[in-house]
């Protein structure tokens, strides 16, 4: 004869979400800013940078966007994107990110720009 008697249980996980951008692979030298250099209309930059999920207890898909572009007006004729849309890092993966500015042939009235660009990250 056996007899059973039922418990139920609950918790939580403690996540804490985190997103880092690194100027070298090894994921040691902190990156704030980008140097875009000139450019001329119709030519492309691009830099590589190094994203890590610096986080525990939760993956990160990456994205990308901008705001804050000086002048408005650059927005359209200049662009950015990258080649990490959608990339899932797990904590403490890291990844390389190509982010390519693109700037049109027909870019008139623009001769200094500045833009944030902004990495994202969601669970």
């Amino acid at each position: 004869i056996s007899v059973n008697q039922s418990l139920s249980s609950s918790g939580s996980i403690a996540v804490t979400p985190n997103l880092a951008l690194y100027s070298n692979s090894a994921c040691t030298i902190s990156l704030s800013t980008i140097d875009w250099g000139t450019i001329t209309p119709g030519n492309n930059q691009t830099r590589t940078v190094y994203v890590k999920n610096t986080g525990t207890g939760t993956s990160l898909t990456l994205s990308i966007s901008t705001s804050s572009w000086t002048p408005i007006t650059a927005n359209g004729p200049i662009t950015v994107s990258w080649d990490k849309e959608g990339t899932k890092l797990t904590p403490g993966q890291s990844t390389a990110a190509v982010i390519k500015l693109i700037s049109s042939s027909s870019i008139v009235d623009v001769s200094n720009f500045s833009v944030q660009i902004l990495i994202t990250g969601s669970a």
